[in-house]
Formats: structure tokens, C-alpha cells, sequence
């Protein structure tokens, strides 16, 4: 019978350093929001007529942004279906587990939902906009809350 030793080494844990990457982006971004703020009062005198065009551009971006969201959900639901379908035609009381993949194009599609929202609220400045856009993110943590309580709850249950 031979006995076989197991050695632990103690390694050090690995120090965390900053990724090079990321501290690239964020000083291009903050250089970016300081120079958008200098030049944003002056952006007219460049080139004149140019917050039409932005506001143009941002508006379109918005309607963009929403239609990929609602092709997110649209698709989602459908793939949802087909499998939910799929899998009660093989055996009807083998759990389906289409909630946990519902929910994950539900929060996709709620983040693009939130950006176009957000675009919106920056071309229009006005409260009521800044108030739905209170109320979508509220109701996207909301809904995030109640997706994370029934992955923990039933979430034994929904493993493959």
C-alpha cells in the first residue's frame, strides 16, 4: 500500500494591480467629458446649426436603441417558447427551466431600454422624462431584485 503525500505550498496570493487597459479608458473618458464641457457652449460657433444635428443624430440613436431592445425581447420570447414547447412534448413533468432564460433577456433588453431612455432624457431635458427614466431604472432593479430572489429560492431546481 502506498501512501501518497500531498505537499501544500504556500503561495502568496496574486497582488492586484490596475489593468493597464482600464486606467487607458478611463483617462480617455475623463479627457473626453472635459473637453466636451469646455467646447460644448461654443459647439455653435465652430459650426454653426450643429445641436440640430446632434439632436438628429442622438434621436435616431434612441429609436435604434429601443427597437434592438424590443428585438431582444421579441426574439428572447420567442426562443423561450420553443423550448418550453420542446421540452413538455419530450416529458411534460421534467421542469422546463424557461424562467431563468426568460429573465436573462428580460434584464438585456431592460438595459437597452434604459440607454435609449437615458439618450432621450439628454436631448429633451425635461422632468417628465427625467422622471420615466427614475422610474424604468427603478423598475429594472426592481425586477433584478425579484430575478436574484428566485434564482436563490428555486435555484436547485433550475440547474441543468
Amino acid at each position: 500500500m502506498q501512501v501518497v503525500k500531498f505537499v501544500t505550498e504556500h503561495a502568496e496570493p496574486p497582488k492586484k494591480t490596475v489593468n493597464q487597459l482600464t486606467l487607458a479608458l478611463v483617462i480617455v473618458i475623463v479627457v473626453l467629458a472635459v473637453v466636451g464641457a469646455i467646447f460644448s457652449p461654443m459647439s455653435n460657433e465652430f459650426v454653426p446649426g450643429i445641436q440640430g444635428i446632434v439632436d438628429t443624430l442622438l434621436n435616431i440613436a434612441t429609436y435604434a436603441i429601443y427597437l434592438i431592445g424590443g428585438g431582444i425581447l421579441i426574439f428572447g420570447a420567442a426562443l423561450v417558447t420553443i423550448r418550453f414547447f420542446q421540452c413538455k412534448l419530450k416529458d411534460p413533468y421534467k421542469p422546463s427551466n424557461v424562467s431563468r432564460y426568460l429573465s436573462g433577456y428580460l434584464t438585456l433588453s431592460l438595459e437597452f431600454f434604459i440607454g435609449a431612455e437615458i439618450i432621450r432624457t439628454v436631448v429633451t431635458r425635461t422632468i417628465a422624462d427625467l422622471e420615466v427614466l427614475f422610474l424604468i431604472i427603478l423598475s429594472r432593479g426592481l425586477f433584478s431584485f425579484i430575478i436574484y430572489l428566485d434564482r436563490r429560492w428555486h435555484g436547485a431546481a433550475e440547474t441543468e
